[in-house]
């Protein structure tokens, strides 16, 4: 954990205020405002390309009701700037429940953020509360029966549409954006699709520049999932169908004081589980929100995703090709990072080689300066990278397969790790790990209809 300036400053504004919101029907666009004290103002917008211009009152009091939270999940990247002690919400008041919701929100969400920062935030996120809230009961507005898949260009999104389609189910592809990986994937699914966009305000990205102000990870998946909650309102769709797979619910490391620290905590199964019941009870009681990919590990849908041919030359993994900066982003993968190693090991033991290599530009496996990376994947050294990458047993289980196949079991990485692997975790161990990762778990909120889809 780093130490931070602001530890020490005397002038940290006291209050994060929630201010106002508001929503432009014209434009399908949502405001966003906040502040801290009387010094630092922020707006935010998400923007819905081509969403109905005209709304039902059913229609309108869904949004209004969803506005509220919506406001209150997407502040989180404008509170970590100073995580005052006080948090002040100025256009309505929550329910001891809808508090508690946004408490553990901003305290998991920010696990990653407040560890690598030095901060505790259990005594410091408090959301507050009265017996009853002014945004107390969901709206039952009929929704159609469509699922919408949220892409982000990489290999879950992929394999989530192209199940659904086996199936006969109407799809709709949502995304936030369009870099070039996401645009693609959409276009090779041939699903129609929904776009929207939130654009922080320039008022933080001013502030982040400087040394005395905290930055750090946010849990994006989270505030995603409030977007698309009004998005199924404006477009119309009854179901949300997430790509996570099971092994986003363990954590990097566990803090002194037994706190987890989970980087992909807004992809988890607690999250998801806490995420759906919040939205039936107080948003839209006829929405669900699930992950398809749930039962499955990172090599079973990486195994799943290898029959999707189509998809080899557009799909990207690796976080360089999304960032916000657009003159920052790369067109694919950058072939060095954690990303970029766990997925080009999670498809290789599946892929054609040359097919896989084409697709990242690299043999990331013959790459000896990369030795490091992999041994914190494996669990050989340190704790789990903060990325969204599997977990030891299914890396353990990737090199242990690649060991085995020809065309592979030369390369520098397999060379050097397998034996290492048989000797920290013998040969027994690392065949049941072999069975624990194909097989599905039994724990997810998949709608009866699609359970046996996988």
């Amino acid at each position: 954990m780093q130490k931070n300036p602001l530890k020490t400053q005397k002038n940290k504004p006291e209050t994060f205020r929630f201010v106002s919101y508001a929503f432009d029907v014209e434009t399908s666009t949502a405001s966003l405002n906040y502040a801290f004290d009387e010094e630092y103002y922020f707006t935010e917008t998400v923007q819905f390309r081509n969403a109905e211009k005209v709304l039902t009152p059913e229609q309108a009091a869904a949004v209004e009701n969803i506005m509220f939270f919506l406001h209150l999940a997407c502040g989180i990247s404008y509170y970590k700037a100073f995580v005052p002690g006080r948090i002040q919400i100025e256009t309505g008041v929550l329910n001891r429940e809808q508090a508690a919701f946004f408490d553990e929100f901003y305290k998991k969400g920010l696990g990653e953020f407040s560890w690598r920062n030095g901060l505790n935030l259990n005594n410091v996120v408090k959301f507050p509360s009265q017996k009853q809230s002014t945004h107390e009961k969901a709206s039952d507005l009929c929704l159609n029966d469509r699922t919408a898949v949220p892409v982000g260009g990489g290999k879950d999104s992929n394999v989530v549409i192209e199940t659904l389609k086996a199936h006969g189910e109407k799809v709709v592809c949502i995304a936030q954006g369009r870099p070039r990986p996401i645009r693609e994937s959409i276009e090779v699914s041939g699903c129609p699709d929904i776009e929207f966009t939130r654009t922080i305000s320039p008022a933080l990205i001013a502030l982040n520049e400087r040394p005395d102000v905290y930055n750090g990870h946010i849990p994006i998946t989270g505030v995603y999932a409030f977007c698309m909650a009004l998005a199924a309102v404006l477009y119309g769709f009854d179901k949300i169908a997430m790509g996570n797979e099971r092994s986003a619910n363990v954590g990097n490391l566990v803090r002194d004081d037994s706190f987890e620290v989970n980087h992909q905590w807004s992809k988890s199964f607690a999250f998801e589980k806490s995420f759906n019941s919040f939205c039936k009870k107080y948003m839209l009681q006829n929405l669900h929100y699930f992950s398809m990919l749930r039962p499955l590990s990172e090599l079973d849908i990486a195994r799943r995703f290898a029959g999707l041919k189509a998809y080899f030359p557009v799909f990207t993994s690796c976080n360089k090709a999304f960032k916000i900066d657009k003159n920052k982003r790369l067109e694919r993968w950058c072939g060095d990072c954690d990303k970029c190693r766990f997925v080009f090991l999670a498809l290789a033991p599946f892929m054609p080689k040359e097919d896989l290599i084409e697709a990242v530009g690299r043999n990331i496996l013959a790459d000896e300066k990369q030795l490091g990376g992999f041994e914190e994947l494996l669990g050989l050294s340190s704790h789990k990278p903060f990325e969204c990458v599997g977990e030891l047993e299914e890396c353990a289980v990737a090199v242990s397969l690649l060991a085995q196949k020809p065309e592979w079991k030369d390369e520098f990485i397999v060379k050097s790790l397998y034996p290492r692997l048989l000797e920290k975790y013998g040969a027994q161990t690392l065949q049941r790990w072999q069975e624990m990762v194909f097989t599905p778990s039994g724990e997810h909120l998949i709608p009866e209809k699609f359970k046996d889809y996988l």
